[in-house]
């Protein structure tokens, strides 16, 4: 049986990934104060609900077509834990990319989300689409000025 938090991520998730980003309804599921580390421990913590929005939007500036293949979904308390199939089309090349990642979303009392961590493998990444690490970790540099 889904909680409403594990509901509420889905449902995010389904937002996130989509030809189109629906800012207007990311924003919506955000905490004010939410934080989003697009990959642990590499890139910088994004601080804010508004900032998250405009990480996403640069990130779609990369690549279009995101899909998501929801594998396993678990929860403790105010803890959403995913594990997922990530599929995207490059911009530069429309070369498709796929990689496993775990998701792990904090939620409030009101299901929206606090907290964002994914965990992935960069250097998979990098690979598949061509570049170096150090090339990758720019392109995934969150400290970059919107």
């Amino acid at each position: 049986m889904t909680n409403s938090k594990e509901a509420a991520v889905k449902q995010f998730l389904a937002l996130f990934h989509a030809t189109e980003l629906d800012i207007g309804a990311i924003r919506a599921a955000l905490a004010d104060d939410a934080r989003w580390q697009p990959i642990v421990p590499l890139a910088e913590t994004v601080h804010g609900a508004d900032a998250v929005c405009r990480e996403a939007e640069r990130q779609y500036k990369l690549y279009a077509d995101c899909d998501c293949q929801l594998l396993h979904i678990a929860s403790a308390g105010n803890t959403v834990f995913t594990e997922r199939v990530d599929s995207v089309r490059m911009l530069h090349d429309d070369r498709t990319v796929l990689t496993r990642v775990v998701g792990v979303f904090d939620l409030d009392d009101q299901d929206k989300i606090t907290f964002w961590r994914e965990y992935w493998d960069m250097l998979d990444i990098a690979g598949q689409i061509g570049i170096s690490g150090e090339e990758m970790r720019k392109m995934m540099d969150t400290s970059v000025p919107a």
